[in-house]
């Protein structure tokens, strides 16, 4: 079964980018490669300061130093990250400025508490910051989706027809969650369901959705008895004939926690919407 395509490329693609929630939102979404890179270049960075300040004077507490870098790292890139300029911090430390200088050795024993200290504050301090940034981009997330599902909701009052409100539930639910959506209309006097949206559905895929508008309940893709499907399906109440269900195809490694309340909202709106173009 063929997807319809009923909106040119440049024109859904300006319409996603408006419900986009995550731009700019977590920088963490850059490669893992590029993230223990930076730390280990902040990391470097901090040492070539600590030697600059040891070669013209002697200073107590240098170690504290490669904080910065963890504490950086926490800020920009999580809990991973930050984690890794810890162990590069208390390894920099130990190597280059406790004697013997340029071993992983030490002598003094007061050496060995102090590389320990400097590694379990990095470590408290890159969990605290880690978890302050996690909270401040839970907030803004949720504060970006009220304001698109405000927007959704206003779009969708001034929609003139079912194709207009399913064209723009599509662009909306792929910007909330920049994962691919289709929308599902139930079988009529075909017998064959009509998909709506940029992918092509499976065999198991349908039967989910059917399997979705049959019990009005939510139906998640790769879990038995759909574990083939690629598609979260939530089903779409009317008061008239007209079935339908959204389905999302999340990316397994960037599927959001709790998709549901804003997709019941979605469906909700959804639904009313096509009530009132029919009426």
């Amino acid at each position: 079964m063929s997807p319809d395509k009923t909106m040119p490329a440049a024109q859904a693609e300006a319409a996603v980018a408006e419900f986009n929630i995550e731009d700019g939102l977590d920088v963490s979404q850059v490669p893992p490669l590029v993230r223990y890179l930076a730390c280990l270049v902040m990391t470097a960075m901090a040492t070539a300061i600590a030697a600059g300040f040891d070669r013209y004077e002697a200073i107590p507490n240098l170690s504290l130093i490669y904080v910065l870098p963890v504490v950086a790292g926490s800020v920009l890139f999580g809990l991973g990250p930050a984690l890794f300029s810890a162990v590069l911090g208390a390894l920099a430390y130990n190597f280059f400025f406790t004697e013997p200088r340029l071993s992983l050795a030490v002598a003094d024993t007061a050496n060995i508490w102090a590389i320990v200290l400097l590694f379990v504050v990095a470590c408290i301090i890159s969990a605290i910051t880690a978890w302050g940034r996690r909270k401040g981009i839970d907030l803004e997330r949720s504060r970006r989706m009220q304001a698109a599902l405000k927007t959704y909701a206003g779009r969708m009052a001034a929609s003139r027809s079912s194709e207009d409100a399913t064209k723009l539930t599509l662009a909306a639910v792929t910007g909330f969650f920049q994962s691919p959506a289709v929308v599902v209309f139930a079988a009529e006097a075909d017998g064959e369901p009509r998909v709506q949206g940029a992918e092509r559905l499976s065999a198991i895929e349908i039967e989910a959705a059917r399997s979705a508008w049959d019990l009005r309940l939510a139906v998640a893709g790769g879990i038995y008895p759909y574990d083939q499907s690629r598609f979260d399906f939530w089903p779409v109440s009317t008061f008239g004939t007209r079935s339908a269900v959204i389905g999302v195809a999340f990316d397994p490694d960037r599927r959001p926690a709790n998709p549901d309340a804003m997709m019941d909202i979605v469906a909700l709106v959804f639904g009313a919407a096509i009530d009132r173009c029919r009426a």
